[in-house]
């Protein structure tokens, strides 16, 4: 028995009902989110509040507060008397990302060639056809998309709570920048090139190979990102 503290119990009407629909806050904030990480906001693009209110059709509020979500992302950043921006990466910042990323990914194969299940094998197949598909109709978006599910399918394999949680803090910079390289020529076919060989090598659970291919693979993007951006 426990000791003669008396539980504490959630008082009837604490909480308030579950919205039936998103809040607004959160619906602008989706829409900027998702212009942000698809590259239709370029980096360093001012973010307005009057304006995106005004082309959102909703008041100044909500837009404020989906500004500050963005600016607790990391995404966007406020200017002092100038509103936000979109955050823009220095070279050296970008390094570092990518070697951090590589590290977890690196990791996130090292676990799923020990965990994966046949289901999830299959689902990494799956993806390759969405990607090819993608890929013929050259649907950009989609290929942005089938991408970041890609890596997200391995994530889930690696099944390590700590991993997933390190590589959420990263994860929406890391799409922005993503957003680049997939419209950079020739980077797309060699992207879901790796990607097979990867799905390949993780599914006959061969740990080495595909730790290596997949650094490889991400350090891959970090040299097509500085090239393009600071060369």
């Amino acid at each position: 028995m426990p000791s003669g503290k008396t539980r504490k119990t959630l008082p009837d009407g604490a909480l308030a009902p579950l919205p039936e629909v998103l809040q607004l806050g959160t619906r602008v904030y989706k829409v900027l989110l998702n212009s942000i990480v698809a590259g239709n906001l370029e980096l360093g693009a001012h973010l307005g509040p009057d304006a995106i209110a005004r082309q959102l059709e909703v008041s100044i509020t909500p837009v404020r507060e989906a500004l500050q979500r963005l600016e607790i992302d990391d995404l966007a950043v406020k200017v002092a008397y100038q509103g936000w921006r979109v955050r823009e990466f220095t070279e050296r910042q970008i390094q570092e990302l990518y070697e951090f990323r590589a590290v977890l990914e690196r990791l996130a194969v090292h676990l799923a060639c020990q965990r994966i299940t046949d289901e999830e094998i299959r689902s990494l197949q799956k993806h390759q056809s969405v990607g090819a598909a993608a890929l013929k109709s050259k649907d950009l978006d989609s290929y942005r998309l089938y991408n970041r599910d890609f890596h997200a399918a391995i994530l889930r394999a690696a099944n390590n709570y700590y991993l997933s949680s390190a590589m959420a803090q990263v994860s929406l910079q890391t799409e922005t920048l993503t957003a680049k390289t997939i419209r950079m020529l020739g980077r797309p076919l060699r992207a879901i090139e790796e990607h097979r060989q990867l799905a390949e090598l993780i599914g006959k659970r061969q740990t080495n190979q595909a730790e290596m291919l997949m650094e490889s693979h991400i350090l891959s993007a970090l040299g097509d990102i500085i090239q393009s951006m600071f060369r």
